[in-house]
């Protein structure tokens, strides 16, 4: 059974080796917080534990004027954009943890999802993506 077994833990090294070869850090953080009971197929990186800043932390603060209107106005957008397009890196990165692994199980993979009429909208999001997915093995 599981990744316990001896045949378990040549896959999950597998699938560790696939990810520490595939994801970049910053990625591998955002599977750890989005998919915390995945710490074994996550493993550390190899070359390098530093977390990145994430792209809404680097988000270019447009400064046109200092408390100007259209400052305000521009400084608010770029950080909406820099959220979603965090989000949409979160879910490609999820989408591609799922399909390392349904690839290296061979389609025996169950995703059990617990109390999902308590999801929040973000949660919703994040499955609809995965559903949406044609390239995850169902």
């Amino acid at each position: 059974g599981g990744l316990s077994s001896s045949r378990g833990s040549s896959i999950a090294a597998l699938i560790r080796d696939k990810i520490q070869n595939e994801f970049d850090a910053e990625d591998v953080e955002q599977l750890r917080r989005v998919l915390p009971g995945c710490a074994e197929l996550l493993g550390t990186r190899r070359h390098s534990l530093r977390c990145l800043p994430s792209k809404a932390d680097a988000a270019p603060l447009v400064r046109s004027g200092s408390g100007s209107k259209l400052g305000d106005v521009k400084r608010r957008m770029s950080l909406t954009l820099a959220g979603k397009e965090s989000i949409a890196q979160m879910h490609y990165a999820v989408r591609r943890f799922l399909k390392i692994v349904c690839s290296q199980l061979k389609g025996a993979v169950v995703l059990f999802i617990d109390d999902l009429q308590w999801s929040d909208t973000a949660t919703l999001d994040l499955l609809k993506s995965i559903v949406l997915d044609g390239e995850i093995p169902s």
